[in-house]
């Protein structure tokens, strides 16, 4: 196994490549380290921009997995950015950030192991990684809005629609035997019956919004 980092060469290519920025090399360090360790052969651009671009684009090539590593240096390098289009387009790309703020898109629309601020999600890297690299199975993308709760709703939810579309049916039902029974004169029961018709037109209406809300959420 190649330690990690360093030029490597045509025959010893690594699993592994780390895309981050030349500013976070202090921090980048034990992450290569840790993913050496587990059987994993790495390589980044440790030097500081001393490995060759033709070293660097055959590294990128041959990885079968690429580690992107975002962090306020990382979303605003040219490099990541490319290199992490390139690796999503492939499938090859997983992703962990070490500050709190979320990837760009469309990268934040793919799982991130958060390593920062008492956060050490190492086990969803890892677990990505190895069905990745091992298993050959692409990285599963989330919607983070279903995640996080913030999918679109409607005030009312499905147990309210139920309760508001009966409630409807039995006053329907209620209007009708009035009005066989001549307990309600014919203009009382027209009034009832359209607030009934009121009432079913706007859980048909809230009903339709929830469909389409799920639908944009990718539900």
């Amino acid at each position: 196994m190649r330690p990690a980092g360093g030029s490597g060469t045509a025959k010893n290519l690594a699993d592994v490549f780390i895309s981050c920025s030349r500013l976070d090399r202090g921090r980048v360090q034990p992450i290569a380290e840790r993913l050496s360790s587990l059987g994993y052969s790495v390589w980044w651009d440790a030097r500081a921009g001393q490995a060759s671009a033709s070293e660097i684009e055959r590294q990128f090539s041959e990885a079968r997995a690429v580690v992107t590593v975002w962090s306020d240096h990382a979303r605003n390098s040219s490099v990541v950015l490319a290199q992490s289009a390139a690796a999503l387009d492939e499938n090859r790309l997983l992703q962990m950030q070490i500050d709190t703020g979320r990837p760009p898109a469309p990268f934040d629309t793919l799982k991130v192991a958060e390593i920062h601020s008492g956060k050490s999600e190492w086990g969803v890297l890892e677990a990505s990684l190895a069905a990745l690299v091992r298993e050959k199975r692409p990285p599963e993308v989330i919607d983070h809005r279903a995640a996080s709760g913030a999918r679109p709703t409607i005030a009312g939810a499905p147990r309210l629609l139920l309760v508001a579309g009966a409630t409807a049916l039995v006053a329907f039902a209620g209007a009708l035997s009035a009005g066989f029974n001549g307990v309600m004169r014919p203009d009382q029961m027209q009034i009832a019956l359209l607030g009934v018709m009121a009432v079913g037109g706007l859980c048909a209406a809230a009903a339709a919004q929830r469909l389409l809300s799920i639908r944009r959420a990718g539900g």
